[in-house]
């Protein structure tokens, strides 16, 4: 069986995937790993951000010793496949996105940042700090941190742009929910118009939270694309 690495999202973990990895394991042979910084894992003494969790994708790629692994990253783990696509050619095999942000703009990074503060979170939505005390640990508070000072570096000096996307050979295919209020069409669009292989698809009536994302619906888009 093909080998598949599955990449969770900012403020998420490998947790968030267990409801398709068990169906995907039928079919692929299935990895995936918390990134840096997530899911009670140590914070990378190098930094945090895209690049190093590129890195720590290639370094999972090479002691697993796989070769031309596919990927499906969701949100933000689909922009670091792509990111360490374009820096490594030729060690991915097929990507699969799914309500990954390609419209990083100061404006933009804003605008997320101001729901990224812990204080808040914990007045306004303490379910929500729960969840994420449950999912990360101690450092819950520390990572609603780090990741709002990623974006606004990302929003600063995007990793992901034409020329980058356009050297990309991979088949890649760029999924978005209808009804995600983070991404829209035109951002992911624009993101496969560049890539030489690129392909968009639209999953109807499915939001951002993966957790929310119909099962089926996105078991279905990844088996038949890979």
């Amino acid at each position: 069986m093909k080998d598949l690495i599955l990449l969770h999202g900012a403020l998420g973990s490998i947790s968030s995937l267990l409801k398709i990895k068990e169906d995907l394991s039928k079919s692929f042979n299935c990895h995936d790993f918390n990134f840096s910084g997530h899911g009670s894992t140590s914070f990378n003494a190098n930094g945090f951000g895209i690049e190093y969790f590129a890195e720590e994708l290639e370094v999972f790629i090479q002691d697993k010793d796989l070769t031309e692994p596919h990927v499906f990253g969701y949100s933000m783990g689909g922009y670091v496949a792509l990111y360490l696509a374009f820096q490594k050619p030729d060690l991915l095999g097929k990507i699969i996105t799914l309500g990954t942000k390609f419209s990083w703009s100061p404006e933009a990074a804003d605008e997320e940042v101001k729901k990224l503060n812990p204080e808040l979170i914990l007045k306004k939505v303490p379910k929500f700090a729960a969840q994420l005390e449950k999912q990360h640990g101690g450092q819950w508070q520390d990572l609603v941190w780090q990741t709002a000072g990623m974006m606004i570096e990302l929003g600063e000096d995007p990793l992901i742009t034409v020329e980058s996307l356009n050297t990309i050979e991979n088949e890649v295919l760029v999924l978005r929910g209808s009804k995600d209020a983070m991404v829209n069409d035109v951002e992911s669009k624009w993101a496969v118009a560049h890539l030489p292989n690129g392909r968009f698809e639209s999953l109807k009536n499915q939001p951002h939270p993966i957790e929310k994302v119909e099962k089926e619906l996105l078991l279905q888009k990844i088996q038949n694309y890979l």
